[in-house]
């Protein structure tokens, strides 16, 4: 599990994971260098050079830049990620940015897709919106 300093950063090497626990409530911009999962809720933005992963209750709504992506609950709005796996059960509504993308049986995807290349760059959440 991830822990804060006073100056709100990751003090924990990247081979450890940050939780966001069921119930839990998170708004605004999420930076992490650890990995990430998430059983509760983030409203907003997500950067990590790890993995993030969404456990079955857990819901993220806005932007994720990640190296992986891992979704088993609901993922709403725009990832840009190197690769992106919605597992079964879970659901993608939106747009997505990656080099490989795999969705297994039984999970939904609702968007769009392109291939990750240098010229092509994510549109923001707010974007997505209008």
């Amino acid at each position: 599990m991830g822990i804060f300093n006073k100056a709100d950063q990751c003090s924990i090497p990247a081979s450890e994971t940050t939780i966001v626990a069921s119930g839990a409530k998170i708004e605004g911009i999420f930076n992490c260098q650890t990995r990430l999962h998430v059983d509760g809720t983030i409203l907003g933005k997500v950067l990590s050079d790890s993995i993030v992963t969404i456990g079955k209750q857990g819901k993220i709504s806005g932007e994720i830049n990640a190296s992986h992506l891992i979704i088993n609950g609901l993922f709403e709005g725009n990832a840009n990620c190197d690769n992106v796996e919605v597992l079964e059960g879970g659901k993608f509504l939106g747009k997505v940015i990656s080099k490989e993308l795999v969705i297994e049986a039984k999970a939904i995807f609702e968007g769009e897709s392109k291939i990750k290349t240098e010229s092509v760059e994510a549109p923001s959440y707010e974007e997505q919106r209008d």
